[in-house]
């Protein structure tokens, strides 16, 4: 187990617009290098780090003979340690426990927080769930409290035993339409988050909170016929809000920084120069 060094921001957009200052209602385009997001493995950083939830998916045991041997999710909440290991808090009498101590090979799918769709980014890791050391208990507990703090827990889940998904054999990646990477194990753990999420600093989540108490009524100005908008992701790079357009449609819409912000006022400045000056104007060639 190993304790948080880095952690992450969010993630990307792939429905928006060929030009920023143009109307909301634009194409689908592969904007990995178009709008200069995270690589994919720090992508997938981000996103753990960000995500408090995931789908744990299991193989039905004989146990529950219903459906011995059928595939399936529940949903956990999870943290991560600074290697990207998920940690879960799980019941001993929940149906994936029993279902983990029949067959441990499980899936771990998280989406992006704060939009749901097919346009959301998403990663899927392939691993094997096993119980955390007992000498170790204490340290997983501690950071997967540090994540989900009791305000937000139910049914004391911080209390059960700590299990980790280790032995991560792949990740799948999907950034969106068109965006879609397998990542190793090694590319995976080896990657580090955008510091300006990372948990040793400060908790990316406040930090969205933060730049929405003080933005989310002036963002809306960037864009033409954007009627409510609402930062939902923050990286090195840029951010990506949810955007509800003057027809009713939601999008997500990426707004490149023109420097790279490692903090929340790093951020905070960028945000403000967008506001005043505009947006990034130089658009990188697609990779």
């Amino acid at each position: 187990m190993v304790s948080p060094e880095s952690v992450a921001s969010p993630l990307n957009s792939q429905f928006t617009s060929p030009l920023l200052r143009t109307p909301l209602s634009g194409g689908v385009e592969n904007v990995s290098g178009h709008y200069e997001l995270p690589g994919p493995a720090v992508s997938v950083r981000n996103l753990m780090e960000q995500a408090l939830f995931g789908d744990l998916c299991t193989k039905m045991s004989p146990m529950d003979h219903r459906r011995a041997g059928w595939p399936v999710a529940s949903l956990v909440d999870f943290a991560t340690d600074a290697e990207g290991t998920p940690i879960f808090s799980l019941s001993p009498m929940a149906m994936h426990t029993r279902n983990m101590n029949y067959d441990p090979r499980c899936s771990l799918v998280v989406e992006m927080p704060g939009w749901r769709g097919l346009a959301s980014a998403r990663a899927t890791l392939f691993g094997t769930v096993k119980r955390v050391p007992e000498e170790q208990q204490d340290l997983a507990r501690a950071l997967f409290k540090a994540k989900h703090d009791e305000e937000h827990m139910s049914y004391g889940t911080s209390e059960f035993p700590l299990f980790m998904l280790t032995d991560i054999q792949d990740v799948y990646f999907v950034g969106g339409y068109g965006s879609i990477n397998w990542l190793s194990a090694k590319e995976y753990l080896s990657a580090r988050a955008d510091p300006i999420c990372d948990r040793a600093l400060g908790d990316p989540l406040d930090t969205l909170n933060r730049l929405n108490e003080i933005y989310r009524s002036k963002v809306t100005s960037l864009f033409s016929d954007c009627v409510r908008g609402k930062i939902i992701s923050v990286d090195a790079r840029g951010m990506d809000m949810r955007v509800r357009t003057n027809e009713g449609h939601y999008v997500i819409q990426r707004v490149r920084f023109h420097e790279p912000a490692h903090s929340l006022e790093d951020a905070k400045r960028e945000i403000d120069r967008i506001l005043t000056g505009g947006f990034k104007s130089k658009v990188p060639s697609a990779r």
